[in-house]
């Protein structure tokens, strides 16, 4: 059997030991009651009402709307509209007679720098970025749900690994006050026995309270879900944890984040570009008709605004800066990206190896064991304290088994993100 084999089969056995101990069947009335009833959200089904509910996601689809305003604005041929110009009045001439002045004009501003070229490429750009960061926050939002999802499932599995303890201890106070009634052990260890069952029953309040807690915390990341929307969730941790790592379309890895913050960079570009065009006039041409009592002219008008003092020093200085800014930016995120893959792909090999090694080496084992430990201790072989250690370190190994499954399934959504993909 090849090794892969058997860590799924060891960790069958694993879950079935979870969730059936030896001795659970003699105390039905302590049998632990799901969290939650009726109908419960699977990991898809979660991650698909976080891309429609949650509020990073409409915060961003905002922002791509406004960017939409931006390309609509810089669409037309010219930014300025036509001007019309309409001045009339009385004249009295020296005869006596009276006449109307009436002048007509209508002028066109016009940028000679190819400025509005710049504008709409600087709104494209504008926009690319909003939807690259869009993606991005899709990525991250969607790696919060699914990793409070895996936290939920690790808690829930928590509670029935508890009411399994709870049973099992409860079964072992009967074993033990029968045999102080026939003599066979002192009452302190009824007294022991009733502890630990106390303690088990403490740790069981725990977990269930822990479950209850992060269930609202899912909800909270969907949109402040009520209950009937998010009774639940269900899905099997150990198979969420194996599944296959999904992979990065395409030849070439270009996360999201890099994309909006090169996107932001060819807008920083552009609006450099046009800072330094403001150093240009915008001239403005027009043609004007006039009447002077008998006499009508109609003239071209050409205006030049003359840039003396005003030539786009400010606007210049800051788009360069910006530009300067963001190259900068970019060049350190693409390191911190590269480094960010590499660490979560190394802690996601470590995890995947651990748990193997408990699946191969531990688990196999723990059956075994606390059956031989029952018989020992009912045939009188064993007493209660070596009885109740080999079932803390069963319980514990069991434990250590599900944290393992959440933090091998953590790591590789964590993995899954750092390379740009959902998770």
């Amino acid at each position: 059997m090849s090794t892969r084999s058997a860590t799924a089969a060891f960790g069958l056995a694993a879950a079935l030991l979870v969730t059936c101990p030896a001795g659970a069947s003699s105390a039905p009335s302590l049998s632990i009651q799901p969290l939650r009833r009726g109908p419960v959200l699977t990991f898809e089904a979660t991650l698909a009402l976080a891309r429609e509910r949650a509020p990073a996601l409409m915060e961003a689809r905002a922002h791509v709307q406004a960017a939409r305003g931006a390309v609509a604005g810089a669409a037309p041929l010219l930014r300025g509209n036509p001007q019309l110009d309409v001045q009339a009045g009385p004249r009295r001439l020296v005869t006596g007679a009276r006449g109307l002045d009436l002048a007509v004009g209508l002028s066109q501003p016009l940028e000679i720098g190819g400025q509005q070229g710049l504008r709409r490429e600087a709104a494209r750009a504008g926009l690319s970025r909003e939807e690259a960061a869009l993606r991005d926050a899709e990525r991250l939002t969607l790696g919060e749900v699914a990793a409070c999802f895996l936290r939920v499932l690790h808690a829930q599995e928590r509670v029935k690994l508890a009411g399994a303890s709870v049973v099992a201890l409860h079964d072992t106070v009967h074993a033990t006050e029968r045999r102080f009634e026939a003599g066979d052990v002192p009452v302190v260890d009824v007294n022991v026995a009733r502890v630990a069952r106390a303690r088990a029953r403490a740790e069981q309040a725990i977990a269930m309270g822990e479950a209850e807690a992060l269930m609202s915390e899912l909800r909270a990341l969907l949109g402040g879900a009520s209950i009937p929307e998010v009774p639940g969730v269900q899905g099997d941790l150990r198979t969420l944890a194996l599944a296959p790592l999904p992979r990065p379309g395409g030849k070439t890895l270009e996360r999201a984040d890099l994309t909006a913050l090169e996107e932001e960079h060819t807008q920083a570009r552009a609006t450099a570009s046009l800072g330094r065009r403001e150093a240009l006039p915008d001239v403005t041409l027009g043609v004007r008709y006039q009447r002077e009592a008998a006499e009508t002219a109609l003239l071209g008008t050409l205006s030049v605004p003359l840039p003396v003092f005003s030539r786009g020093q400010e606007a210049r200085a800051r788009a360069e800066a910006e530009e300067g800014r963001i190259t900068g930016l970019l060049k350190v995120a693409r390191l911190a990206v590269s480094n960010q893959i590499s660490v979560a792909g190394h802690r996601y090999s470590a995890r995947l190896d651990a748990l193997e090694l408990l699946e191969t080496e531990a688990l196999p084992l723990l059956t075994d064991n606390e059956a031989l430990a029952r018989r020992s201790y009912d045939a009188g072989e064993l007493d209660l304290a070596g009885f109740m250690l080999i079932r803390r370190d069963t319980l514990e190994a069991r434990t250590a088994w599900l944290d393992s499954l959440l933090e091998l399934a953590l790591a590789r959504v964590r993995y899954a993100m750092e390379q740009g993909v959902t998770p």
